[in-house]
């Protein structure tokens, strides 16, 4: 879905944009992961490129069981279970042009 506005505002209210930043060589690493995966998955000689929400859909599920990123969502007590994708939103948004 990508990132909006309203998600961000959100997520820098809960420091999770500092602490992506703080992290940023780590989450990289896990999202270039996350984009060979989904382009490994696109059928050979297809002219049509991997998209963000393509490579969003595995990165959740890659985050939901990092264990940074889940210290850190249970220290600030945000344990709802839609903090994942929208980290995710962030990380694309800012990592896109780099994966």
């Amino acid at each position: 879905m990508g990132l909006t506005v309203e998600v961000e505002m959100s997520m820098n209210d809960a420091e999770l944009i500092d602490f992506f930043d703080a992290n940023r060589p780590a989450f990289k690493t896990i999202a270039k992961r996350a984009y060979t995966y989904s382009n490994s998955c696109v059928p050979s000689g297809s002219s049509i490129p991997v998209r963000i929400d393509d490579v969003a859909i595995i990165l959740v599920e890659a985050l939901k069981i990092n264990e940074m990123l889940r210290e850190f969502l249970a220290e600030k007590r945000l344990n709802q279970k839609f903090w994942y994708a929208r980290f995710a939103d962030l990380i694309l948004d800012r990592l896109w042009d780099e994966l």
